[in-house]
């Protein structure tokens, strides 16, 4: 609106601007006509502007009342002086309707110069603007663009900002792009919030290919955290993995991810792409460094990126953090299973014992065939046949299971069988040999 101040105010100036013809010193000075505006009505123009430059507004406007309700009847020209200053007057006032009266009563002057017409048709424009009158600043503005000679991007960017309150959005495209080409043949910058209406346009439009294409522009001259990302799920969204995950390691590299969602996201995105190892190492950081947040899903995440990476005995560490956070035993199970893969038969034994316990599982059956694995291997046969039939009792487990508990009662008759026929050597070899 400062913009707009400073119009009205030029336009208010051009009153004072008009001088008076003045001949010979010394003799009888003759006033004449200059722009058609006579001595006596410039004098009270002088006056009405000192008034409204101290903010005597009623003051200004009893004195252009008195040049409108004169003897003499105003000319065009003075016509046209008389109610740019209405004009102005009232917009100071915010009276913007009022002001917008007075400037098309300035229109309606005959003989008008094309410089007033074009100045009072775009002060106009601004004012609809002003008062959120979208429609007739947007018509009041293709009026103006008809004779005004030489245009700059402003109008039109105007015009598209108008549709873009209107959310006519595919009406934006043009007058946006027609004000960029002329920004490019004059050789001037291309503003940041006129790429980011154009951005609106196309996405309401569902044209993200074009959004994609602007959100790059964008990243290179103003490269914001929100264009990054936004630019990454534009790559999402159009099925472009690898841009994607580099759009958003941009970002990530220039230290613009400082929440734990974005960090975990990071992380994501590196497991998606196959790269474990970046995952973890991104993660870890974050939960290090206070940004990710300590809940069980971030632990369990760690864990799994450390698992992919094939870094077994990191995996542990969140795993065992993760499952002492949650109130669910799938964690301590998923830990239950880990121990057992490092061959740490004990820990195995003890987190399945805690999941089973914890409950919330999905797949008790699993945690007790698991639970019965880990008390085979410890050798406590009798507590892993009682854990398999356990698992047993879920159809989906019961003919496996059973069949361990087969395995493990015919593998302690096998040792029983080899520990007696030990027994028996070992009390041969004790007793005395007969003389020969």
């Amino acid at each position: 609106m400062r913009a707009l101040y400073c119009g009205l105010a030029a336009t208010m100036l051009l009153v004072a601007g008009v001088g008076l013809a003045q001949e010979g010193e010394g003799e009888e000075q003759e006033t004449r006509q200059v722009s058609g505006i006579n001595a006596k009505t410039y004098e009270k123009f002088a006056k009405a502007q000192e008034l409204a430059e101290a903010e005597n507004y009623q003051g200004a406007i009893n004195i252009l009342n008195e040049i409108k309700n004169g003897k003499k009847k105003p000319s065009p020209a003075e016509m046209a002086q008389l109610y740019n200053f209405y004009g102005f007057i009232y917009y100071s006032q915010d009276r913007y309707t009022d002001a917008i009266k007075a400037y098309e009563t300035v229109l309606q002057q005959p003989e008008l110069d094309e410089g007033t017409k074009t100045n009072t048709l775009y002060t106009i424009a601004q004012l609809y603007f002003s008062m959120e009158n979208w429609q007739q600043a947007i018509n009041k503005l293709n009026e103006w663009l008809k004779i005004a000679t030489n245009p700059a991007p402003e109008p039109y960017i105007l015009i598209g900002t108008a549709y873009y309150q209107l959310e006519q959005y595919n009406r934006m495209i043009q007058p946006v792009e027609k004000a960029m080409s002329i920004a490019r043949e004059r050789g001037k910058p291309i503003k940041e919030q006129w790429w980011l209406l154009l951005r609106v346009a196309y996405y309401e439009g569902n044209n993200l290919s074009k959004v994609a294409d602007i959100l790059e522009v964008l990243v290179v001259n103003w490269p914001k955290k929100e264009y990054w990302t936004m630019l990454s799920a534009m790559y999402s969204e159009l099925n472009k993995e690898r841009q994607q995950l580099s759009a958003y390691a941009s970002a990530y590299d220039q230290g613009m991810l400082v929440k734990s969602s974005e960090v975990v996201q990071m992380s994501q995105l590196y497991m998606q792409a196959d790269a474990p190892f970046k995952a973890a190492k991104v993660l870890d950081k974050g939960i290090t460094d206070g940004i990710v947040d300590k809940t069980a899903e971030n632990y369990r995440l760690l864990s799994q990126a450390w698992q992919m990476a094939a870094e077994y005995d990191k995996a542990i560490t969140p795993l065992k953090k993760a499952a002492a956070i949650s109130n669910q035993g799938e964690l301590d199970v998923r830990l239950a299973n880990s121990y057992l893969n490092l061959g740490r038969h004990d820990e195995c034994v003890s987190a399945a014992r805690d999941g089973i316990r914890k409950g919330g599982l999905k797949r008790r059956d699993t945690a007790y065939e698991l639970l019965g694995t880990c008390l085979y291997e410890k050798s406590q046969y009798e507590d892993a046949k009682n854990a398999f039939r356990q698992a047993a009792k879920d159809k989906r487990a019961e003919k496996r299971a059973l069949n361990w508990v087969k395995f493990i009662s015919s593998e302690q008759q096998r040792l029983e069988q080899l520990n007696k026929s030990i027994r028996e050597l070992e009390q041969a070899r004790s007793q005395p040999r007969d003389a020969a």
